[in-house]
């Protein structure tokens, strides 16, 4: 923790400290300070809010009815206080910043991009940020972060482009296609299966954990082949891959993780439009140094969409 800026937190760290102990001597030891020195700063910081905190006896130390009504103020405080400690440290050393949504980790593509910008450019310092897909679009616009990376429906081609919309770069590109097991009779034949052959069966479905847009195109897929969308324990793209593999079903596959097992079978469906790509989006507005060069990067690999 940078404790220039932590001078207001630190009579609040003592307090939830001897809260959280029930002992002065254990508090101390646990931010490494003397007894007389935690004291005498329970004592100020009590002087300066102007009621008592703790009840001391010689056997306990027990919390004031006012010290209870303060407890959970001073614990947000502490909390507030290491963000800011944070974002400063980002300021000072003006951090890149790259949000990518949870599920991306297990994408060589998005992995490649930052493991490549890492061993090239050691001198610019970097943070990787996971948040879930709906998070990145406000954490870019708000300077949160300053590349994003996630999974996108590709729109019809007559899709107008947003006025502000971020700069954004295609990584790369996936089909929607099947993974099934390899006994199940549309796993042999013909590299495309009819739509008509999948009237009736269960099709293990993703959650939105990619994106409202991207699930919901899913799901009409899958409706209108004359399947049954089937829900599992977990909906992202890799553990829907996962458990359908282990339950001997058929599950739609967006084409970005690794198959679970040798005994399943990729296979494409006819009238199956939905298209997902890989997108870095960055942010129009102030830029840290970094970002340009991460941005050239970029430039280098994937085409602007």
């Amino acid at each position: 923790m940078d404790r220039s800026m932590d001078l207001d937190a630190r009579p609040h760290r003592a307090f939830i400290a001897i809260a959280e102990t029930g002992s002065f001597s254990r508090a101390a030891a646990m931010l490494h300070i003397s007894q007389p020195a935690l004291s005498a700063q329970i004592k100020e910081f009590e002087r300066r809010l102007g009621f008592r905190l703790l009840d001391r006896t010689s056997r306990k130390v027990s919390l004031t009815i006012e010290g209870r009504l303060f407890l959970d103020r001073s614990r947000r405080l502490v909390r507030e206080t290491e963000w800011a400690n944070n974002a400063a440290r980002d300021i000072r050393n003006n951090q890149l910043r790259v949000g990518t949504a949870h599920y991306t980790a297990e994408i060589a593509e998005r992995n490649r991009i930052i493991d490549d910008f890492v061993a090239g450019q050691p001198d610019v310092p970097l943070r990787v940020m996971r948040r879930s897909a709906e998070q990145l679009r406000d954490d870019l616009d708000r300077g949160d972060i300053d590349i994003a990376i996630t999974l996108q429906l590709v729109p019809p081609d007559d899709t107008p482009t947003r006025a502000d919309a971020a700069p954004s770069w295609v990584v790369a590109e996936r089909a929607l296609t099947l993974q099934l097991p390899h006994g199940d009779e549309l796993a042999h034949g013909a590299e495309a299966i009819p739509a008509a052959a999948l009237r009736g069966r269960a099709i293990a479905m993703i959650d939105r954990s990619h994106g409202v847009a991207i699930a919901e195109s899913v799901g009409k897929a899958i409706v209108d082949a004359g399947a049954q969308p089937r829900s599992l324990p977990e909906g992202d793209g890799k553990a829907v891959l996962r458990q359908s593999a282990r339950l001997g079903i058929a599950a739609v596959d967006l084409g970005w993780f690794d198959p679970p097992c040798a005994t399943t079978v990729r296979r494409a469906v006819e009238g199956w439009t939905v298209h997902t790509r890989l997108v870095a989006m960055a942010n129009p507005g102030r830029r840290r140094a970094g970002t340009d060069r991460f941005i050239d990067r970029l430039r280098a690999v994937a085409p602007p969409s």
